[in-house]
């Protein structure tokens, strides 16, 4: 064992007293090195105890040994080779519970929700990510759906590929804005739900996307991509489309492919500007009959964003639009239009935010149209928990759900 400077300076006093006694000396002077010895010899009992007491708190260097043993063992046990030393796995995701009570029908707990999102990322080069998402339905069971699941390839700071499933760039709101835990009013705006929307939800194909900076601090971010593109639901007496498909799916009855994209600027600071636009050819599948003949199916879009210290303020508007077909069962197509404005207000040194959202929802069919006017105030727990209470101010048909007012809670954290 080597010994400190300490250790060492008392083991050397302790040598040169014990060999440097003469007979010469007088009593005096040997009960005074009698005495200082003595001293030494108790302050290397110290130095001993002292010396215990580290080695019980420090890791010895065949317990290193096994540390390390059991460190590789494990990365052996995630992967080998060039993965296991530049992969990264990340959970994220977001919960959502809610409360609804709409005039003149039970008022329940009905919004249950768990979304998981998984990331993998392999270097600067590649990165999967998929969003699970599981819900509780009316009789209590689980159900489950797959938001997206997608790779992405980082071929430059500029350009991204990817390909798989994927939020629907068309638009601001359904990619970015829609998790519980982002959105700061507890429902969505009319005409983007999944179901009988205006707006198309999710795709599945493959595109590009990015971001360039140009002239004196402005921006713009681009995406464009090909897709299966949306379906047409007929109506239960099949006379009729009922509504378009939003949900990216794998097949596409017309064998037509979906183009699309949106464009974003932002010309200075904390406001952005977006265009948005696909078209594609569309069919109907009659159950137990051969499919029909393609229709045009187009989308266009537009949306806004600003920021300025605590005010939030955005809108949107969508329009879907698919051509008549004499020939099919569903000869009428019909456009479907939606659009909303929101402003939200982050209360200066406190945790509150006063919300108020109008929205209108158009389509072909009376019972399906909706103008609403929200009214909420969330409070922010922490950056990513929030409580929301809203109240909502329906116009619809007279005798439809879209008629009734709403009073909502919902309770929203992400991590």
């Amino acid at each position: 064992m080597k010994l400190n400077s300490k250790q060492a300076a008392v083991a050397a006093a302790l040598t040169l007293l014990a060999g440097a006694a003469q007979p010469a000396w007088a009593d005096a002077e040997t009960d005074k090195l009698k005495t200082e010895i003595e001293q030494l010899k108790r302050e290397m009992r110290e130095l001993r105890s002292v010396l215990e007491r580290q080695k019980q708190d420090t890791a010895t260097k065949q317990d290193v040994q096994e540390v390390r043993d059991e460190v590789s063992q494990a990365k052996k046990a995630g992967g080998s080779g060039l993965l296991a030393n530049n992969s990264l796995v990340h959970l994220a995701g977001y919960g959502h519970v809610g409360y609804a009570n709409r005039r003149g029908m039970n008022s329940s707990f009905g919004e249950v929700g768990f979304n998981p999102i998984f990331h993998y990322q392999y270097k600067d080069l590649l990165l999967f990510e998929t969003e699970l998402e599981i819900m509780s339905n009316a009789e209590g069971e689980a159900e489950f759906g797959l938001e997206y699941a997608n790779m992405n390839v980082f071929a430059n700071d500029y350009l991204t590929a990817f390909g798989g499933k994927f939020l629907s760039p068309i638009g601001y709101f359904i990619q970015n804005l829609h998790p519980a835990w982002i959105n700061k009013f507890p429902s969505k705006p009319p005409g983007f739900e999944e179901e009988g929307g205006a707006v198309p939800v999710s795709d599945i194909g493959a595109g590009i996307k990015g971001g360039v900076p140009f002239g004196s601090g402005m921006k713009a971010n681009y995406t464009l991509y090909v897709g299966n593109g949306p379906r047409l639901e007929l109506s239960g007496a099949g006379d009729e489309i009922e509504s378009i498909a939003a949900t990216g799916g794998t097949t596409n009855p017309s064998k037509h492919k979906l183009v699309g994209g949106r464009l974003g600027f932002l010309p200075i600071p904390n406001l952005e500007l977006g265009l948005s636009a696909a078209h594609s050819r569309v069919a109907v599948a009659p159950e137990g009959a051969p499919v029909e003949a393609s229709r045009n199916y187009s989308v266009v879009g537009a949306d806004f964003g600003w920021r300025w210290r605590g005010l939030d303020l955005r809108g949107e508007y969508m329009r879907s639009r698919v051509g008549d077909l004499d020939t099919s069962v569903a000869p009428l197509g019909g456009t479907w239009k939606t659009h909303y404005v929101q402003a939200a207000y982050r209360i200066p040194g406190t945790k509150w935010e006063p919300v108020l959202r109008y929205g209108k929802f158009t389509s072909p069919h009376a019972d399906q149209d909706l103008k609403q006017l929200g009214l909420g105030v969330d409070y922010w727990f922490e950056s990513d928990i929030v409580g929301k209470l809203a109240y909502e101010r329906n116009d619809g048909e007279p005798g439809t759900p879209n008629d009734a007012n709403r009073v909502l809670l919902q309770f929203a954290f992400g991590f």
